[in-house]
C-alpha cells in the first residue's frame, strides 16, 4: 500500500512506479534494462524526493524501505496469480475450447458431406433418367459436301 503522507506527491508517485517496474523488468529477466532503472534512473528520483520539504518527523528512508518491501511483495503476489491464472487456462479453459471448436468443424464438415452427398446422388439421377446423348452432333454430309472434302 503506498503511503498515505505521500498519495498526492507526483514524484513519489513516479518514484513508486520506477520501482515497480524495475520489479517486473528483473522478474521478466529483462535484467539489463532492470540494472538501469536500479543504478540511473532510481537513484535520481530519490535524491529528487529527497530534496522536497517534508513534515517535521518523517523518516524518508523508512518510508522508502517501506515502499521498497511493499512493491516487491506486490510484484511476487502479480506473478503468482499470473502463474495461477495461466494454468488454469492451460488445464480448464483451452482443452474445453478446442473440445467445441473440434465440434463445431465435425459440424460444419457433416453439413458439408450431406450436401455434396445430396449433389452427387441428384447428378447422378440425371445421368440415368435420361436417354445418353451424345456430347457431339454431326450434320448430316450432302453428296456434294463429300465430294467436296474427297478432292481437297
Amino acid at each position: 500500500m503506498m503511503n498515505r503522507a505521500y498519495a498526492n506527491d507526483p514524484l513519489w508517485i513516479s518514484l513508486v512506479d520506477q520501482f515497480r517496474e524495475a520489479c517486473v523488468l528483473r522478474r521478466n529477466g529483462r535484467h539489463d534494462e532492470s540494472e538501469h532503472l536500479f543504478q540511473t534512473e532510481l537513484p535520481n528520483k530519490i535524491a529528487a524526493w529527497s530534496k522536497q520539504p517534508m513534515p517535521v518527523g518523517t523518516d524518508r528512508r523508512s518510508a522508502l524501505e517501506t515502499m521498497f518491501q511493499e512493491e516487491q511483495r506486490r510484484v511476487e503476489e502479480a506473478f503468482f496469480v499470473q502463474k495461477l491464472v495461466a494454468t488454469q487456462i492451460e488445464e480448464q479453459l483451452l482443452p474445453k475450447l478446442c473440445f467445441m471448436i473440434a465440434e463445431e468443424i465435425r459440424d460444419v464438415v457433416r453439413a458439408e458431406a450431406q450436401a455434396g452427398k445430396g449433389v452427387v446422388e441428384t447428378l447422378s439421377r440425371r445421368r440415368t433418367q435420361s436417354p445418353a446423348r451424345p456430347r457431339v452432333q454431326f450434320d448430316e454430309l450432302s453428296s456434294e459436301d463429300e465430294s467436296q472434302l474427297q478432292a481437297a
